[in-house]
């Protein structure tokens, strides 16, 4: 970087000429900007930016080297505008539109707050069982054994497993109206 040539204006008085603003909207035509692009006010501002910088860090002496200066700074211009391009798409793409940032937000917190609830629900349950509903309501709902399963496991008929259920069934929907008025 040169450090001879910090003074902004004489990089600006230079762009000023018409030759070099040909040159700048040149090289934003070369990366396929026009007036009708979506980023050109934007597109401008950074072109702009970099023929200051093209400016400053172009090493040979100026103005005896201006042809080689162009045409580098052609090329830093179209590079630099495709780059904030391409910068612009990647944060367009991760974006989330808001009407679906609504569901994103909202539904996950519905499942929870129902996992709270049910989970509620079942600690009341829990406490309220006698121990044959208790029995039904680990392994048949939590453990997801079949009636087969516990009858076999604790020695009592199917109609007791139906009647434990039964019970179970009635107590639950006891319990879920009263939360739910």
């Amino acid at each position: 970087m040169r450090t001879d040539r910090f003074e902004n204006k004489a990089a600006f008085d230079l762009l000023a000429q018409p030759e070099h603003q040909r040159l700048l909207y040149g090289a934003l035509k070369a990366a396929n900007v026009t007036r009708g692009h979506a980023h050109f006010d934007d597109c401008v501002t950074v072109a702009h930016l970099t023929w200051l910088s093209a400016y400053q860090n172009f090493e040979p002496d100026l103005p005896a080297n201006l042809a080689d200066f162009r045409k580098f700074a052609f090329r830093r211009i179209k590079w630099r505008t495709v780059d904030y391009l391409r910068k612009q798409t990647l944060r367009t793409n991760h974006q989330v539109p808001l009407d679906h940032a609504v569901d994103m937000s909202i539904v996950p917190m519905q499942a929870r707050e129902q996992h709270w609830e049910l989970t509620d629900l079942l600690t009341e349950l829990l406490d309220q069982c006698k121990p044959g509903e208790r029995i039904y309501l680990t392994e048949f709902f939590l453990e997801e054994q079949t009636v087969a399963d516990i009858m076999r496991t604790h020695g009592v008929s199917r109609r007791t497993v139906y009647n434990w259920r039964a019970s179970l069934l009635m107590k639950a929907s006891e319990l879920y109206q009263q939360n739910n008025h």
